[in-house]
């Protein structure tokens, strides 16, 4: 099974590549391609609304549409959980456009890339559609789908990256599990059961599927009729290191015992026994935090100029960017202690780390220590595993 992901012009690289990341990091016959290059625009012709739109409004906007399946008596009143809105600035610029205009770039895509009726094309946008749904797959042509990357954070506390990437197998398993899509509208569960297709009228209920990350028995069987048990069981797989990531992100498992640090022989950081998490890095704070990985015993920023020429090694034996003099350049600015690159990198190392496995775990693994004082990473080394490049 071929699943093919493209997105549109709005939506982030780093987002994008995140979502293909978290789909590809666990094998199996469900095979995912992507399309960084081909960028699916839409014009002032696809867009029915753009408007400035205010705080009350946006609340009001993000609040899904009820009554769109009309064979759905749904009459109990929405409840929306009201959470602040830090990531814009009102009044913004709001677009919205139609589901037949989304599916109709699925289309386009499909034809210009001679791809197969039978491999999905499933688009990534920031657009807002006029039904206000996270993800749907197309009635006319179920191989085609689409999923809103943005709003995310106002109902789940986690990376987009995550149930972006859960919907992406939602959308693959529905496909299979109904005829057509009367089936399909039919048969959801409108009161949520933590299955992956329960409807989530109620946009915050999202939740429950991503923490539960299952199907539901009367799901499952029908599912297993159309699609291979490692086909099923792959896309279980995917869901529960999704279900994993967030629930670390969120928290929830500030009690677990702390995972082995690995840096593999492509110097990327990962936490096995944490479902594998990436921890990303840019390539210079890869190398001070590998600087300080192999000093146990810490060092203060005022005596980084010591470390000036094992930094310099490490940074050149991770990264590939730039001639030497640059390169040389960047590592005279961590060390001097007249500058604020080294803090800013530390600070940025500690956000990723408590992004990915949160604030209490994060402890353990980033850089710490006071102003004036010696730095260092917490961690038992025994804990820390590097490959040396083949």
């Amino acid at each position: 099974m071929k699943v093919h992901l493209i997105k549109d012009g709005d939506v982030g690289k780093e987002t994008f590549s995140e979502v293909v990341d978290l789909l590809q990091a666990i094998s199996g016959p469900i095979e995912f391609y992507y399309d960084s290059h081909n960028i699916v625009n839409f014009t002032e012709d696809d867009v029915i609304e753009s408007k400035e739109v205010h705080q009350k409004a946006f609340e009001k906007s993000i609040r899904p549409q009820a009554n769109y399946y009309s064979n759905i008596q749904y009459s109990r009143k929405f409840e929306y959980e009201s959470r602040p809105l830090r990531t814009f600035s009102f009044p913004f610029l709001r677009k919205t456009t139609k589901w037949t205009t989304i599916f109709d770039k699925c289309n386009t895509y499909r034809l210009y890339n001679n791809i197969p009726n039978n491999e999905f094309v499933i688009l990534l946008t920031e657009v807002s559609n006029t039904n206000n749904w996270f993800a749907s797959l197309d009635e006319k042509m179920p191989f085609n789908g689409f999923i809103h990357t943005a709003d995310w954070n106002h109902f789940i506390k986690c990376q987009d990256s995550f149930p972006i990437a859960f919907e992406v197998i939602a959308l693959v398993l529905q496909k299979h599990m109904f005829n057509d899509y009367n089936e399909a509208r039919s048969s959801v569960h409108i009161d949520p059961i933590g299955c992956v297709n329960d409807l989530c009228l109620e946009k915050k209920n999202i939740i429950l599927k991503l923490r539960t990350a299952d199907i539901c028995p009367e799901c499952m069987n029908k599912v297993r009729d159309k699609l291979s048990i490692a086909e099923i069981q792959h896309a279980l797989n995917i869901m529960e290191s999704l279900r994993v990531k967030m629930l670390f992100s969120q928290n929830f498992k500030q009690n677990a015992p702390l995972s082995k640090l690995v840096i593999d022989s492509k110097h990327r950081i990962f936490l096995p026994d944490f479902g594998n998490i990436e921890i990303k890095l840019r390539p210079l704070e890869k190398a001070l935090y590998r600087l300080y990985l192999d000093h146990p015993e810490g060092i203060g920023l005022s005596f980084l100029c010591d470390y000036r020429e094992e930094l310099n090694n490490i940074y050149k034996e991770i990264s590939s960017i730039g001639d030497l003099e640059e390169m040389k350049a960047r590592i005279d600015d961590i060390v001097n202690v007249t500058k604020s690159s080294a803090v800013e990198k530390i600070s940025k190392i500690k956000a990723a780390f408590v992004k990915a496995i949160g604030e209490e775990l994060a402890k353990n693994y980033y850089i710490q220590g006071g102003n004036g004082e010696v730095k260092k990473v917490l961690l038992d080394r025994e804990l820390y595993i590097r490959m040396e490049n083949n």
